[in-house]
């Protein structure tokens, strides 16, 4: 076997055995020559002088599967999600909200915005809204939901309604579960800083049950709710106010860790022999064995889900945890 051929083996042990597999390593050992006794050079593949690990039978299958692959994905288009709320978005300065993207890594990011960032993009608009639409579409369509799905929704709603009628629309809800099929009964939404309203078109709303739009009651069309639009470093989260609490998993399992560890500290565990076992690096054990000493009550509150929304792992370990409890529930409340 020749040096550049026993140097490429030697590479794709490496590979396979010192670190973790992605997409880039597995299709270096699928397209590899040498597992199947061959070498290549200068992009033609020769048959070498070292045994085969696999058959080359089944190397050259492979192959062809590979390549049919990935014709079939440069040939397929990719599928682009229609902004559902086009044309019904309304800030507090009556504004329309436009749909928008942008890329990261390689991944298309969809928003709302309002109009003028797009109109004058020379000035700055600190009011300006620049919204993530699924976040935004999902909010809606969990409003509307929630909303359809009270037990006395069309008791209130349909005028005169007959306990037949009632019972009847309240089987048919069932045909109104998706995201798109609630948005679809959207007329406008206003959105301003703590509230977002949402009208709905009785129209649609009586085609959809089969009803004179006439006996809708208009107030009942009219969705109102607390809204709340927070920052975790870069990332823009959505909620209505009385939302369940999110709890934040990784800050949960990181604690138990950091809980963990401290424990094998105090049985006289070095942060090497703690990385060998636990097998994350002793920089990371370093890290996030602070968050052993996060107060009680902020402990209760982070198995709730209801820390500050900025208390983050990454926020405490950047910052450190602070060493005295009272100074930890005064600093933390203010995020």
């Amino acid at each position: 076997m020749g040096l550049k051929s026993r140097l490429r083996m030697r590479r794709a042990e490496r590979v396979s055995c010192g670190t973790p597999f992605d997409r880039g390593h597995i299709h270096h050992i699928l397209t590899n020559p040498i597992y199947a006794g061959r070498i290549r050079h200068k992009g033609q593949v020769f048959e070498g002088q070292h045994p085969a690990i696999i058959e080359p039978e089944i190397w050259d299958r492979v192959q062809e599967k590979l390549k049919a692959l990935a014709a079939k994905k440069r040939g397929a288009r990719r599928k682009t999600t229609p902004p559902l709320l086009a044309g019904q978005l309304f800030d507090e300065t009556g504004d329309r909200l436009t749909p928008s993207h942008s890329r990261k890594y390689g991944k298309r990011l969809r928003y709302y915005i309002s109009h003028r960032l797009v109109k004058d993009r020379s000035r700055k608009h600190p009011d300006a809204w620049r919204l993530p639409a699924e976040q935004l579409e999902s909010l809606i369509a969990d409003l509307i939901g929630r909303s359809l799905t009270r037990k006395d929704a069309f008791a209130g709603l349909v005028q005169d309604a007959t306990a037949a009628e009632i019972a009847d629309i309240q089987s048919q809800l069932q045909s109104v579960q998706t995201k798109s099929k609630r948005i679809a009964l959207v007329e406008r939404v206003d959105i301003q800083p703590g509230r977002i309203g949402v009208s709905i078109n009785r129209n649609h709303i009586a085609d959809l049950f089969g009803l004179d739009a006439e006996r809708i009651d208009p107030k009942g069309m009219q969705l109102d709710a607390p809204f709340q639009v927070r920052c975790r470093g870069l990332e823009l989260r959505l909620h209505l106010s009385n939302t369940p609490p999110e709890i934040d998993r990784t800050l949960v399992q990181n604690v138990i860790k950091a809980q963990r560890w401290l424990s094998m500290i105090l049985d006289g565990k070095s942060f090497a022999e703690i990385a060998v076992a636990e097998n994350p690096s002793k920089g990371r054990v370093q890290d996030v064995v602070d968050l052993a000493m996060v107060d009680s009550h902020l402990l209760d509150a982070i198995s709730r889900g209801e820390q500050p929304y900025e208390l983050t792992s990454d926020y405490l370990v950047e910052k450190g945890v602070l060493a005295i409890w009272t100074q930890q529930r005064s600093e933390y409340a203010k995020l």
